[in-house]
C-alpha cells in the first residue's frame, strides 16, 4: 500500500506541472508545498490632471491665440477681433458659448484654456431670455432693447435689407457704441427673419 502511494506520488509530481488537478491533489496529502500567495497588484495611482500649458485672455486675446482652440475657425476668429476692436468684452464661458452657439464637447476643450479678464468698469450682464432681433415684433424690440426710437427704427430698415449674423455685424451696420453690444451678449439670438414686412402693431 505504501509503495502504490510512493509510485503515485512518484509519477504525479513528474506531471504535476502540467496538470493543475494532480498538483492540488498532491499538495493535499503533503507532498507539495502550497502555492505561494499571489501578491495583490497595487493600485496605479491616477495622476491629476495638470494645468493646461497655455491659456488666452478672451478679452485681449489675438488671432493667433484663437487658432490654437481645437475647432476654433475663421468665422468664428473674425467675429471675436470685431467685437474686441469694438470694445465689447466678455465676462464669463456663457457669453462666448452664446455669441458663438458653442456644442457642448467643444465647451470642455475651450474652458480649461480660458481666462476672463475685464478690463474696465462696465457692469455684470444680468441673465436675460433672448430675443431674436432678426424675427421679432417692433413692440417687443422696443420693450425689450429700451432703445431710442431712432436706434430702433434703423434695426428694423436693417434687417429688412439683410437678416443680421451676429452681434458684430450688428455693431457695424447700425454703428453701435460698444457698451449697447455689451449689454445684449447672452441676451439676443439671429435667426431666419419672418416673411413679409415688419408692420407696426395696432393701436
Amino acid at each position: 500500500m505504501v509503495l502504490a502511494k510512493e509510485q503515485l506520488t512518484k509519477a504525479m509530481a513528474r506531471q504535476h506541472w502540467l496538470d493543475p488537478l494532480a498538483r492540488k491533489l498532491l499538495q493535499a496529502i503533503g507532498d507539495l508545498p502550497p502555492d505561494p500567495q499571489t501578491q495583490p497588484k497595487a493600485k496605479i495611482r491616477e495622476q491629476p490632471q495638470s494645468a493646461p500649458s497655455w491659456s488666452l485672455d478672451v478679452n485681449r486675446a489675438t488671432t493667433e491665440q484663437w487658432k490654437k482652440l481645437p475647432g476654433c475657425n475663421e468665422d468664428m476668429i473674425d467675429v471675436l477681433m470685431r467685437l474686441q476692436r469694438g470694445g465689447v468684452q466678455f465676462t464669463h464661458m456663457n457669453d462666448l458659448s452664446s455669441l458663438l452657439d458653442l456644442p457642448s464637447d467643444l465647451l470642455e476643450l475651450w474652458e480649461p484654456h480660458l481666462l476672463f479678464r475685464w478690463h474696465g468698469d462696465s457692469p455684470v450682464l444680468p441673465e436675460q431670455p433672448l430675443l431674436d432681433l432678426n424675427a421679432a415684433a417692433p413692440l417687443l424690440l422696443k420693450q425689450s432693447l429700451h432703445w431710442p426710437e431712432r436706434r430702433l427704427q434703423g434695426l428694423i430698415q436693417e434687417r429688412r435689407r439683410q437678416p443680421f449674423e451676429h452681434l458684430a455685424d450688428l455693431q457695424e451696420r447700425l454703428c453701435l457704441p460698444p457698451d449697447v453690444i455689451e449689454n445684449l451678449i447672452g441676451r439676443v439670438s439671429f435667426g431666419i427673419r419672418p416673411s413679409g414686412p415688419s408692420l407696426p402693431p395696432r393701436s
